[in-house]
């Protein structure tokens, strides 16, 4: 029996693999310009150690493009997830503003600081699959979950390739990642911290900084799995501290 447009609008798979997976050209176009550059970034200081080495440079450059597009992959994917979930079409929108910030900042500092500023993924409302949601519209609460998709997607798998980190490139992919959710966290234009920030419930904001950071220092100084799940209780205890401290202060 064939399949009523309503049954596909609803099915979470079917949105995934047409919408949330199908880039279009733009994106396709975003996400190269965004590697090439944050790969520049992130191998800025691996052309040669006491002189200039051109070859050394070139090989250190093209791994920092495939850790970057990994890194960037699952910046995505986290989002793109989610945001079907509820019934939007996922769009990625590289921030150009971000891009060139990562550049000055990155010969300014001569590499000892990286700035990454990725882009992030624009919700487009899919008419079949939000029919009959409380609030039809684009949910801004449900803009800054998909958000969150970025961090966690990153921090997951920093805390993967923490196990292997004893490789000089999976060390390297675990810290291009972990920078990738950290900087996800600033409500800076055209970045899911934005979104993050200025959500209509501030206890995202809380719960993504606990989550994120305290993760992160986990990870540092433990392993991917104390990281992982310790993360999830420093969250809900930023949480917490935000609703009872911070909130209450400033309402």
């Amino acid at each position: 029996m064939a399949r009523s447009y309503m049954e596909y609008g609803r099915n979470f798979f079917f949105n995934l693999k047409n919408y949330g997976l199908k880039l279009k050209q733009s994106e396709i176009k975003g996400s190269i310009a965004t590697i090439l550059i944050l790969a520049f970034v992130f191998s800025f200081r691996e052309w040669g150690d006491e002189t200039f080495d051109f070859v050394a440079g070139i090989v250190n450059y093209f791994i920092s493009v495939v850790l970057v597009a990994i890194a960037l992959f699952f910046n995505q994917l986290g989002q793109r997830i989610i945001a079907v979930y509820y019934g939007y079409d996922p769009e990625y929108k590289y921030s150009m503003i971000g891009l060139m910030m990562a550049m000055v900042v990155a010969f300014a500092s001569r590499g000892l600081f990286i700035v990454a500023l990725p882009g992030q993924i624009v919700l487009n409302m899919l008419t079949a699959s939000r029919l009959g949601e409380f609030r039809y519209y684009t949910n801004l609460w449900e803009i800054g979950k998909s958000q969150f998709g970025a961090p966690y997607a990153n921090f997951l798998v920093a805390c993967i390739a923490s196990f292997f980190q004893s490789n000089p490139i999976f060390h390297k992919l675990m810290t291009i990642n972990i920078l990738f959710a950290i900087y996800s966290l600033v409500p800076f234009p055209g970045n899911p911290g934005m979104h993050l920030f200025f959500n209509i419930n501030k206890y995202l904001w809380g719960f993504a900084v606990g989550f994120t950071v305290g993760g992160v220092l986990l990870l540092l100084f433990t392993n991917g799995i104390i990281a992982f799940f310790g993360s999830s209780i420093l969250g809900l205890i930023a949480f917490f501290v935000y609703f009872q401290v911070i909130d209450k202060n400033l309402g």
